[in-house]
């Protein structure tokens, strides 16, 4: 049987409506691939911000054994001296100036 090219199950108007359709079909999908990403990302963060408590840890208890031995530094001290210097300067080079601290804005001359 012949159908007319308005009839609703010919046309573009039915192929829009089942692309729709099968676009529904695929949400929870890709809703389910959006909250895995975003847990991903939240471990991630979590997993930094326990990188970096360690880390300032480590800088604490460095800067502790310095600070008992500021007078005389054994060779011990001026080992984690040398080492606190040198792992604070590679994290800094690594890092960058990423808040703008070491380079001040130039102001404009009055």
């Amino acid at each position: 049987m012949h159908r007319p090219s308005n009839h609703p199950d010919t046309g573009s108007g039915w192929s829009t409506l089942l692309a729709y359709l099968k676009g529904l079909a695929l949400m929870p999908l890709l809703v389910y691939r959006t909250e895995q990403h975003m847990a991903t990302a939240a471990e991630q963060i979590n997993e930094l911000s326990t990188k970096l408590d360690d880390l300032i840890a480590d800088v604490r208890a460095a800067l502790a054994t310095l600070t008992e031995e500021r007078e005389n530094l054994t060779e011990t001290g001026q080992a984690a001296l040398d080492s606190l210097n040198a792992k604070v300067a590679a994290f800094d080079a690594e890092i960058g100036d990423a808040d703008g601290s070491e380079n001040p804005p130039v102001e404009p001359p009055a």
